[in-house]
Formats: C-alpha cells, structure tokens, sequence
C-alpha cells in the first residue's frame, strides 16, 4: 500500500485543498492511504486558527483523508523553515513514502535546482550583498536569484516546497517530495478575479469571514442570521460542503460569544505587554527567537504602543516583519524557550482517523510490541498517540524512569544528552496544555483529549 503525506493548515479547507486530494488518488491509484500533518488551533502566521484542530480534522475525514496528526503547538507557530522540517519529519516518523506539496512550480527539477544553487558560496555572497544594502531577506534572495534568472521562484507555497525537500535531503528521509500544482489564487491575495469559478486563497476566505465576525459580532441571538447567510454566498462555492457547515457553525459561535480576531489579538497583546514589561529581560531573552536587538524593539514597542496594531508597526523593522513579531509574540505568551528546540520527535498526537487509518495504526502498536533485541529488522518503536491523556502518562513515566540525574553515569556525554531531551520533552508537554488554557480562555472551547474518528458518515469520539 502506497502511503501519502501531506503538510497543511487548511485555515480553512477550501475546494483546492479538496483537488489536491482527488488529484493525488488520481496520480497514484483510489487506494492510496493519505495521511496528513495538521497545524491545530495556533497557525504559522502567528494567529489563533480559525478553525480548531477538531473541525479540521473532521472535514480532513470527510473529504477522504485517513489518518489526521497534529503538528504540535510549539513547532506549528515557527517560520517556515521550522513548520516544514518538522511536519515533514513527522510524516516519514508515521511512515509515509511520499509528500506531496503545492507549489508554484510545477517542474521539481527546477526547486532541486534552486535548492542546490543556494549551497555555492557565490549566491550566499550575493545574498548577503543585497541584505548589507539595506534589503529584507525575502527581497535579498528574490534579487540574488534574479541574476540566477530564478527570480520567479520566491512565491509562499515555493519557499514552503523549498523547506520540505531541504529537510528530506539533509536529514536522509525515507519519504519521496512530489508537486502537485496549485491551481488557485495566490496564498496572499486578497481579491478573487471575476471570472474564478470555484478556486479562492484560505486568506482570501479568512479577510471575508473576519469582516462578517466584525460587522455581526456580539449578536447573542442571531438576529441577522439571514443577512450573515448572504454575506457568506460570496465564499460558500468556494469551500466543500463540509467545510462550509463547519464554518458556519463556528462563524455562529463566535458571533453569539462576541469574538472576533482583532478583538483576541487585542486581549493577547494586553497580557504580552505586561510579560514585557514587567519580567526582568533575562527572562524575555530566554524565550525562543529573540535577541538582544529584537529584545530592545519590542521592549520600546511596548512600551509606546497603546494597542496591538501600534505594537506590530512600532517593532517592525528590515529584519523583523510583523508575522515574525506575531510569532514572537505568541512564543512570549505560551512561554516557549529556546532550549526546547531540539528538533527531536516526542511524541506523535493523532486527531482523527477512518476505518483504513484506525487498521494503520494496529499495525503500528503491533509492531511496537515487537522487541527485536538486536534490532536485525530495522524497527524503529514509535510514540504515536490517539490519547492526550496517554501523552501525559507517558511523560510521567519518562520522568520517573529517565531521570538521569542520580546516574552513575551522569558523565556520560550520551546521558546527558538523553536526560536533556527528557527535560525538553516535558516542557513540550506543558506549552501544549498552555495551548489548551489559552483556547479555553480566548475562544471559550474546552480542549479535547481524544480523537475525533469518522465511520459510517457520521462523527463520534472515542471513549
């Protein structure tokens, strides 16, 4: 059996995302298993999704794909570089053999060309030429591959295509890189074309629904629900079935709870600007992607700034835009630290699965039960979980059995290596049940502990 893997957010799933999927069963046979990498309810743009994990998850199942895991919290709010090196890490750690990817470009020769060229000593000369004269790193690397005539390369869904197959060549994956290419809009646009049919950007959706939370938000008994279904005509041929129930029911609850976007940026910023303020700044230079420069722009950013949006243009500079400053923003607030990236795999948490992909997980805790003591098959156990509640249990009992610090031999360069990845492993833990909190207290919805499985055209969860 074949096994497909893809790296999304589908904040929210839109009909791209849905030919994606039909077009990968078309490519390599309707049998192929399809397993997916989801960021859950904090995005890479630095946001709170959306959409949360569970919806996610649900119309991922609708829409035929069989297995759901999450990109945990810590990792899924990082740039690109990072989002991608772990997504992909995680599908060959699931076992996929190949990644398929969106992308601009559709001729992947062309991306192994480029990853290539930005090895030689000569373009990072030129890279940094540009960035010397005073340019950002995106503009930079446009210009020092337009003298490569490679300039066209530097699109979103690229520089993200880029990043996965860097991570598979560098690290020797198992798993396979395959284009499948985009045939909609732009990542970032915000205008749909008059005569586009069916194909709109997630930030094209997302502008048109955070107007609507804008304009009906706090309307506790839907009084406008007629008008609000009108104004949702302009995206619904945009998005499957599914997926529009979905955000219309979420569209439903935020009204009536009073929540909007700007309005949670605003609450998070309140509190981010107390932590700034108030902690001593050997405390905010532990926290990851700040340094001492970035330190002093955010510390004079809010120090002046009286609102999120006064924040994001008082700290932007050459260097740090303002996703950069939104995720460092939320890095602040879940108190995420630089030691925890060690890029090690922990745990993989699984969110939803189907018939196919409940009988691929048997036969990973089959094979998990399987000691080979010398290791002649070349099994490698995994930590895959369907339970936060067996997440948590197994880093207790990590905790309790791995704590080196007793050790004989605690001089052991292996030991302690060891011991520091189990520190970082139960700090981990702790960020994602921040994460928990902080969706409970912005967005009023308790986290779930178990998976959602879809069987028999309809939802349940897992006792």
């Amino acid at each position: 059996m074949l096994k497909i893997g893809i790296v999304a957010e589908y904040n929210p799933f839109h009909n791209g995302h849905l030919y994606q999927i039909r077009k990968i069963r078309e490519i390599f046979g309707k049998d192929v298993f399809i397993a997916v990498v989801v960021s859950g309810d904090f995005v890479q743009r630095g946001e709170i999704s959306f959409l949360d994990k569970w919806e996610k998850t649900q119309v991922n199942l609708e829409c035929g794909v069989n297995l759901v895991a999450e990109l945990p919290l810590y990792y899924s709010i990082q740039n690109a570089e990072i989002f991608s090196k772990m997504a992909t890490r995680i599908l060959d750690y699931l076992g996929m053999d190949i990644q398929v990817f969106g992308a601009e470009e559709e001729n992947i020769e062309v991306l192994q060309k480029v990853l290539d060229l930005q090895k030689r000593q000569d373009y990072k000369d030129k890279l940094m030429g540009y960035m010397k004269k005073g340019n950002s790193y995106s503009t930079s690397q446009r210009l020092a591959l337009k003298e490569y005539e490679l300039d066209g390369i530097v699109k979103s869904n690229n520089i993200l295509a880029l990043e996965y197959m860097r991570e598979i060549e560098k690290s020797n994956l198992g798993i396979k890189p395959f284009i499948v290419k985009r045939e909609i809009s732009e990542y970032n646009e915000e205008k749909v074309e008059k005569e586009r049919e069916e194909f709109a950007s997630a930030s094209f959706l997302r502008n048109e629904l955070e107007k609507i939370l804008e304009e009906f938000c706090g309307d506790k008994n839907l009084k406008s629900k007629k008008l609000i279904l009108e104004k949702l005509e302009k995206i619904q041929k945009f998005v499957p079935e599914k997926s529009f129930e979905i955000i219309l029911e979420n569209l439903e609850f935020k009204i009536k709870n009073g929540i909007n976007f700007q309005k949670l940026k605003e609450e998070i910023f309140k509190i981010v600007k107390y932590k700034i303020l108030t902690e001593k700044k050997e405390k905010i230079m532990e926290i990851y992607d700040i340094n001492c420069e970035i330190y002093a722009r955010i510390y004079k950013g809010a120090e002046i700034s009286k609102n999120y949006r006064e924040f994001l243009e008082n700290t932007k500079s050459r260097n740090l835009s303002n996703r950069r400053v939104e995720r460092i923003i939320l890095n602040i607030l879940l108190n995420i630290k630089a030691g925890m990236m060690d890029f090690e795999i922990n745990y993989v948490r699984i969110l939803g699965f189907d018939k196919k992909g409940q009988e691929y997980l048997k036969k990973i805790r089959e094979n998990n039960n399987f000691e080979d003591i010398e290791g002649k098959n070349g099994f490698e156990k995994k930590n895959i979980f369907v339970n936060w509640k067996d997440i948590e249990k197994f880093g207790s009992f990590s905790e309790n059995n791995g704590n080196m610090e007793n050790s004989e031999n605690i001089e052991k360069k292996e030991n302690i290596k060891n011991f520091k990845i189990q520190e970082n492993f139960l700090k981990k833990i702790k960020i994602e049940k921040n994460g928990f909190l902080l969706k409970e207290l912005f967005l009023e919805k308790k986290e779930k502990l178990n998976p959602i499985v879809y069987k028999k055209n309809f939802f349940y969860k897992t006792k």
